[in-house]
């Protein structure tokens, strides 16, 4: 793989990102790889500086063999290879790195993911339900695992919901080279205002739902500009699958209809409430284990898809069902059959979402990745509907420098429905948890809720374990199977909720 120089001067001349580019007179020069990292950087790379750019990571990528920049027009840069500047070197990072892996995504059917909660666990139920329909041809970028062909070897922790640009394609190129024909990814906000996914298009779109969430400092100044990119997932995509049941639906539906002929436009929700939905999914019975539900239509729209039937659920929770019906519905879209959508979710299975263990003398146990106020809410009031609880315990914090605005929420939550928390550390990075546990425990305004603080996570589980009684509940909130906390820049090494709390649990009731 390789691009000459000016291959990448006409590339972001084409896009409209170029504003200078200094070639000295190499313009057949063949920059042989892309990188954005400074230390990852291999001979004959061209080198991306993008965000808090220091001066060292410069000297650093040309050491190690840069040959070629791209850099910010407001960069002066004096270098003895080429240098092209632009308006924005995110999009050129991304333009010219699908380029560079050969425009990946035109080998693959794309299904894109957004929503405040249940991109997840959806993006999960897609990757089952077409794993089974393609015999194995499906990839997946999620928040928890990137997934680009059938065998162990290529599947990757994630550290970003949704990867950069340059990661994402090489991710497709991988994808594409093992044979994958589908993939099912998370998009973010976030990856539509850093630029992740700039100049991808998808077949599908689905957008579960929106709630105040990623609103601060280092994210998103305003709910505003949260909707507005999590909007443009509508914008990129030739269908889209929308929740009428969604907050902010009427801004939700006008978009879509401003970019969409109505038969692109698919509407879900739990009943037919203003004649809205195309499909709508009624549950026939629930428990602990799963579910098992019917989709059923009333409109042309829906009847279209030919997917009225029954389906059993291998997770438990209503929120589930409705998005196991958003999964299904673009599962079919995307050349899904019915038996394929009832086995995929009949066996999906989610690393980390609504694990569950049953103990002799401390109650049950749930490890679950709900991590803001819709997800731990709905977490929270599902147990209470479901299971005879004597004393509901929560272990929760919330991560440093992101998602201020989920600690309010967090605490919402924990008013609204839990007996006991155990305000502990999530992902601090540079913030003191003690600080964060304080904005999450001043939310906490129902009298009745008794606040325990622990800032070591592995403690505060034990306090929380110990402390049951048989006919109580624990929920271990927000970081599921993450085997690390990041802790001043550093991923620290984590056992995890559930390794955690099966050894505590082995111990006390060996």
């Amino acid at each position: 793989m390789g691009l000459k120089a000016n291959q990448i001067t006409n590339l972001l001349q084409s896009e409209g990102l170029l504003r200078q580019n200094v070639t000295n007179d190499q313009p057949e020069l063949v920059l042989t790889g892309v990188s954005y990292n400074s230390q990852a950087v291999q001979p004959g790379d061209l080198f991306f500086i993008k965000g808090n750019f220091k001066a060292k990571y410069l000297e650093q990528a040309m050491a190690k063999g840069a040959a070629g920049v791209v850099a910010p027009i407001e960069k002066a840069l004096d270098l003895a290879v080429p240098v092209w500047y632009v308006d924005d070197t995110l999009a050129a990072m991304s333009i010219v790195g699908m380029a560079f892996y050969d425009y990946p995504q035109n080998a693959l059917k794309l299904v894109g993911v957004t929503g405040t909660k249940g991109k997840t666990s959806t993006a999960y139920m897609m990757y089952s339900i077409l794993d089974t329909s393609t015999g194995h041809k499906t990839a997946l970028s999620s928040t928890i695992s990137q997934i680009t062909g059938p065998n162990p070897k290529h599947h990757y922790r994630s550290s970003l919901t949704t990867p950069e640009s340059i990661d994402l394609f090489k991710l497709m190129r991988e994808a594409v080279d093992n044979g994958m024909t589908h993939m099912v990814m998370e998009v973010s906000s976030q990856a539509f205002k850093m630029r992740r996914v700039y100049g991808l298009r998808y077949d599908v779109g689905i957008f579960l739902n929106i709630s105040p969430d990623h609103i601060g400092e280092n994210e998103h100044p305003t709910f505003a500009d949260y909707l507005a990119h999590k909007l443009m997932l509508i914008d990129h995509s030739d269908q889209v699958v929308l929740n009428v049941e969604s907050d902010h639906f009427g801004e939700i539906m006008e978009r879509a209809e401003d970019m969409l002929p109505r038969d692109g436009i698919w509407l879900y929700g739990q009943t037919f409430e203003e004649n809205w939905s195309d499909v709508a999914y009624q549950t026939k019975y629930a428990d602990l284990q799963g579910s098992q539900f019917e989709l059923v239509t009333q409109d042309e729209q829906g009847k279209r898809l030919g997917i009225e039937a029954s389906y059993q659920l291998d997770l438990p929770g209503d929120f589930n069902e409705s998005n196991a019906t958003a999964a299904a519905i673009a599962s079919r879209l995307v050349g899904a059959d019915v038996a394929a959508i009832q086995t995929g979710l009949s066996e999906v299975k989610i690393p980390g979402r609504m694990q569950i263990f049953n103990t002799q003398k401390h109650g049950t146990i749930y490890v679950d990745y709900a991590h803001n106020y819709a997800s731990i809410a709905a977490l929270l009031q599902f147990i209470r509907s479901n299971e005879t609880v004597k004393k509901l315990r929560i272990v929760v914090g919330a991560p440093g420098n992101k998602g201020v605005s989920r600690r309010p929420g967090i605490g919402q939550a924990i008013s609204e429905a839990a007996d006991v928390a155990y305000l502990t550390a999530d992902d601090p990075q540079y913030e003191d948890p003690s600080g964060i546990a304080d904005e999450i425990q001043a939310a906490i305004v129902n009298p009745q809720v008794e606040v325990m603080r622990e800032m070591d996570r592995a403690k505060a589980i034990k306090l929380a374990i110990t402390a049951s009684q048989p006919d109580d509940v624990v929920v271990l909130a927000a970081k599921g199977l993450d085997e690390y906390q990041k802790i001043n820049g550093v991923n620290t090494p984590y056992a995890n909720d559930w390794e955690i709390a099966q050894e505590i649990v082995t111990d006390l009731e060996s």
